[in-house]
């Protein structure tokens, strides 16, 4: 089967009122002449927003309230079009459109016929187009419809469609922004089916011998009617192993041991050494009828209990290839609320910055989506250990996820779509079932016993046996740190707080650092502190407000009310802030005090302690505070200097 990226190709975009474009017969000639805009130029992998904003039609989201100007898009149906070369198909083979990502339900049409559905931003879809395949002339259409109306952090999770990522229908750091549009890699495969890529594989290492160990299964209904060859090889090209296995010995997981192998570890611990695995199908007569290829490394992943964790708790101490390691890193969300137009570059520029700064792990949260497949190939190459969850978020009101048959199938869709797309990657520790998901009084962490978690916990041991599940982040008896239950071992994977846990009693803010030094939580797997962006960012990014006064009357601030903190300030300096400059600098400040004093705290405890995960990494929008460490455009806050002296022990 071969492969054609269709990122090249003029891609248009055309938006109409609701099904206006099934009127007229428009469809038919694939040509809409009732549009609402005519046509504009659309990159793929894009949004809509952002094709709309290169044409001039709508303001940049990101200034201001102008987000606010358009919420019109999601009452629009959208048509991205692009005329097929013919020399993309082979005559009388199959032809398949494979969308990696498409954000999030519509149709697909091929010379005036519905050749498909789709319905998740979450799943990676094929169509078969063969049947409305032509010789010549082929135009093809990606139909997108409006999305759900609201699913946003104030809301029930047990009513979560788990369609589409919960942010953005608002956060405490993210507006109303919808993305709409092909958010990942579109293909047109020809040629007989072929289920390659679904092949599962994972590796691990045996640090006794030096040997790695690579599993590989085969997805259920692949029956391969020719020879399966397996072949590693190092980067300079050396084969390290290579086999041909027959039909017959592919009806259960194979496992194979390799000699000589450098083991991958995690940044700050050794080197990320990389293989090449390739699968080939060849026929009786030795001829290659399919292959592809994928980067792995091989590292052996334990889960221990901490030094003086009881013996009920679960397991938090992190051992890679033998060695206890400290979880030092970022809670990871999307760099840009239209992630569809977040580049490989840009995802090199946000992980290197974290690689450079220390960092060995990201948990990439429940509330967004999977990431393309660049931010795991680039983590395999930095080092960065990803702790991965499946699209489920708390949502304030309720925070259980729904258990009717119906959801729970949605979802295992999605797991199957998540574990068979990224597995194979050495950066890949753990997948968790989401985020903050407790039982229904809200007291307690869920566990496999919901009906959900338990469908997923099925499936992990499945697809994916070798590697960990967490039922949720937090975990265990308790959901916050509490100093009050210091002593009584409950304490497992916590999260909070996010911000101090009470005002500074000295400059050296000796009270909050004898709060975190008493902590015996196992993990603190989300905590921060609010920090302001910088003058410039704020100023850059205001629009036509006023930068003052800071409160929740101005709409610069009121859109992140919870990072407000004027009345402290206040508090302590006896007066309003009088100048952008001088806030920012006294929370900057506060923001870098505190978090350090949190983050070495943890540190200094392991391995009673396993690690700390500061909420949040990054902003996908200008916010003019929050808790992120990096700010929207990229640029360190103070608080980062102070944390890479911590990770690296400076």
């Amino acid at each position: 089967m071969k492969k054609h990226s269709l990122a090249s190709l003029n891609w248009e975009l055309v938006g109409t009122k609701p099904h206006y474009w099934r009127l007229w017969g428009q469809m038919k000639e694939m040509c809409i002449k009732h549009p609402e805009n005519y046509p504009v130029k659309a990159r793929v992998p894009g949004s809509v927003q952002q094709a709309l904003l290169d044409a001039g039609i709508i303001p940049d989201w990101n200034t201001g309230t102008s987000y606010r100007d358009i919420e019109w898009i999601e009452n629009r149906h959208w048509l991205f079009f692009a005329d097929i070369p013919d020399e993309l198909a082979e005559a009388g083979k199959p032809v398949v459109l494979r969308c990696d990502g498409l954000d999030d339900n519509g149709e697909i049409w091929l010379n005036g016929e519905k050749a498909g559905e789709f319905s998740n931003t979450h799943l990676d879809y094929r169509f078969d187009l063969t049947p409305y395949w032509k010789a010549t002339g082929n135009r093809l259409a990606i139909i997108f419809f409006s999305p759900e109306r609201y699913e946003g952090q104030v809301y029930w999770t047990s009513k979560s469609s788990i369609r589409k990522p919960r942010f953005y229908y608002n956060w405490d750091w993210c507006p109303r922004i919808l993305q709409i549009g092909i958010w990942d890699n579109i293909y047109i495969e020809t040629g007989e089916k072929c289920m390659l890529e679904d092949i599962l594989s994972t590796t691990d290492f045996d640090a006794d011998d030096n040997a790695g160990i690579l599993s590989i299964s085969l997805p259920k209904g692949f029956e391969p009617k020719a020879e399966l060859y397996v072949q590693l090889s190092d980067t300079a090209g050396t084969v390290l192993y290579s086999c041909f296995y027959k039909p017959e010995e592919l009806q259960q997981e194979l496992q194979i041991r390799i000699p000589g192998i450098q083991p991958w570890y995690p940044n700050g611990m050794g080197g990320q050494v990389l293989y090449k695995l390739t699968f080939s199908l060849v026929s009786s007569g030795s001829s290659e009828l399919h292959s592809l290829y994928r980067m792995i490394g091989f590292r052996s992943i334990e889960w221990l209990l901490c030094t003086q964790a009881s013996a009920e708790a679960d397991p938090w101490l992190l051992t890679v290839n033998g060695k206890s390691v400290f979880m030092q890193g970022v809670n990871w969300t999307p760099i840009r609320v239209m992630f569809a137009d977040v580049t490989r570059d840009m995802y090199r520029e946000y992980l290197t910055r974290y690689r450079d700064m220390g960092a060995n792990l990201l948990r990439v949260w429940g509330g967004a989506t999977l990431e393309k497949a660049c931010f795991y190939e680039l983590c395999d190459e930095l080092g960065l250990m990803v702790w991965q969850e499946f699209p489920l978020s708390s949502s304030g009101i309720c925070n259980t996820p729904p258990d009717d048959e119906e959801s729970i199938n949605t979802m295992e869709s999605v797991v199957r779509s998540f574990v068979r797309r990224r597995s194979h990657h050495a950066s890949l520790i753990a997948w968790s079932g989401g985020n903050e998901l407790y039982t229904s009084d809200n007291k307690q962490p869920l566990g496999f016993s919901h009906p959900m978690l338990n469908r997923i916990k099925e499936l992990i041991k499945e697809l994916d046996p070798h590697r960990r599940l967490m039922p949720s982040s937090p975990s265990g008896p308790t959901i916050y740190y509490d100093p009050a239950l210091n002593g009584r071992g409950v304490q497992w994977d916590v999260h909070g707080p996010w911000w101090l846990p009470f005002e500074p009693s000295d400059e050296a803010m000796s009270n909050i650092r004898e709060y975190w030094e008493s902590s015996d939580a196992l993990l603190h797997s989300e905590a921060g502190v609010p920090g302001a962006s910088s003058v410039e960012l704020i100023n850059k990014y205001r629009g036509n407000y006023d930068a003052l006064p800071i409160e929740v009357g101005n709409p610069i601030w009121g859109q992140f009310s919870w990072w407000i903190e004027a009345d402290k300030f206040e508090d302590e300096k006896g007066k309003k802030p009088e100048t952008l400059e001088e806030y920012v600098r006294w929370q900057q400040q506060r923001q870098t005090k505190g978090l350090a004093i949190a983050v070495e705290a943890a540190k200094n405890r392991f391995p009673d302690c396993a690690g700390f995960l500061i909420w949040m990494g990054h902003d996908c929008f200008p916010c003019p505070a929050n808790t992120s460490i990096i700010d929207f455009e990229g640029k360190p806050k103070p608080i980062v200097a102070a944390i890479e002296q911590i990770w690296k022990g400076i």
